[in-house]
């Protein structure tokens, strides 16, 4: 059914994204693709309305994956996949992958690296609803310093001046958010994840452009310098944050910087010796890091929003729920990983006013599930409906 279809859906215990409270034996109505109202009891008017009884079933936001690389298809050497492939071919794969995503549950993905404008077509045509996919905010192709991390999908700068030309290229072509390369890291040769890359004055020439457009800027940051550096011009999220210290981590709560820690990838990158071996050598010293990190951040209260780098060896998109598990292991609840992956998503993304939570006025982003995630986050892995602009997903 398309996304005109007035629906009810009935009788169900609601985990909004934003209360800790469930609110049980409640009801939404949506039309036009967005919902219109959210209570408890029974609808007083259901005429002309298609009606979902969810009789003992929990209905939550649409998830949202804040660092994916759609190009990438989660092998063992994904890269390796692509690097001779046209543009293309390598957007209808793109596609593919983003079909995926949606179809676990997935309604919301940032895409932070895709070679020129690959994944802002895949996005474009979504958004204009030729095809069915997640919604889709990119940063199109990442700005780095020559040679730097994954140079072969960004925009290779050296000195402010190129960084700012490129930023704004970006920016022209469409990009929602600009990504930038602070330091080193792990699945690019010959470079280690704690060395500092771009600078501080070419992250403040790219955080300078952007604001001049109103975006944000994602760094990945892996070693303590650069995330300083990050820290310093204000860069709006920290992706990864290997070794990010207590002072770090002060710094980011005290600022409002999000913390998004693709933990999953990095275990998956120990997990087989099919990858890169100069990959699996570096990542088997980050996972310890790494995690500590994150129970600090947990701890201290920084923002965390849910990323995977989905896409990424060894991880294709059904990760997602590995990630969700590993930041319940390192000490959040089961309902602050849900609003890391709804709500406080949807802020990091800059989105918080049309999704990550239910709300009247947001866009029907919906999962009808059968048993509480917040007993078990497993049960996100399980059969569930799916409802995308108030359309069901089949």
């Amino acid at each position: 059914m398309s996304a005109n279809t007035k629906w009810i859906l009935k009788n169900a215990s609601i985990i909004d994204g934003i209360n800790d409270e469930v609110l049980e034996n409640s009801f939404i109505k949506i039309e036009n693709g967005k919902i219109s109202d959210v209570q408890q009891g029974e609808p007083s008017q259901t005429e002309g309305y298609e009606i979902i009884d969810c009789t003992g079933k929990y209905i939550l936001p649409g998830l949202i994956d804040c660092h994916v690389h759609l190009v990438w298809n989660g092998s063992a050497d994904p890269q390796s996949v692509i690097k001779n492939e046209e543009n293309d071919r390598i957007v209808l794969e793109a596609y593919k992958h983003a079909l995926y995503t949606l179809k676990l549950g997935v309604t919301t993905v940032r895409d932070l690296g895709a070679p020129d404008r690959t994944v802002l077509h895949v996005r474009n045509v979504i958004d204009s609803g030729l095809l069915l996919g997640p919604t889709i905010i990119a940063s199109g192709a990442p700005i780095c310093m020559t040679g730097g991390h994954v140079y072969y999908l960004g925009y290779e700068s050296d000195g402010p001046d190129e960084v700012r030309k490129h930023t704004r290229k970006v920016l022209k072509e469409g990009a929602d958010l600009v990504k930038v390369m602070a330091t080193g890291g792990i699945y690019t040769k010959g470079e280690e994840p704690g060395s500092v890359q771009l600078t501080i004055e070419e992250l403040s020439a790219a955080k300078e452009e952007a604001l001049k457009k109103n975006k944000k800027v994602a760094a990945h940051a892996d070693g303590l310098e650069g995330i300083m550096n990050c820290l310093e011009v204000g860069i709006d999220t920290i992706e990864h944050g290997i070794y990010a210290d207590r002072q770090a981590l002060e710094i980011m709560k005290n600022q409002g910087t999000f913390l998004v820690p693709t933990m999953a990838v990095m275990r998956q990158l120990i997990s087989s010796p099919d990858i890169p071996a100069y990959a699996l050598e570096k990542a088997k010293q980050v996972v310890e890091p790494h995690f500590s990190m994150l129970k600090e951040a947990v701890q201290i209260g920084v923002k965390i929003a849910t990323g995977t780098d989905c896409g990424s060896p060894l991880t294709p998109p059904r990760f997602y729920f590995d990630e969700l598990a590993i930041m319940h292991e390192a000490g959040m609840s089961e309902m602050e990983v849900i609003k890391a992956s709804t709500s406080v998503a949807a802020e990091c993304l800059g989105i918080e006013n049309q999704l990550g939570s239910i709300s009247p006025g947001k866009v029907a982003d919906l999962l009808i599930v059968d048993s509480s995630p917040l007993n078990d986050l497993n049960s996100l892995r399980g059969d569930k409906l799916i409802m995308k602009n108030g359309a069901l997903v089949n």
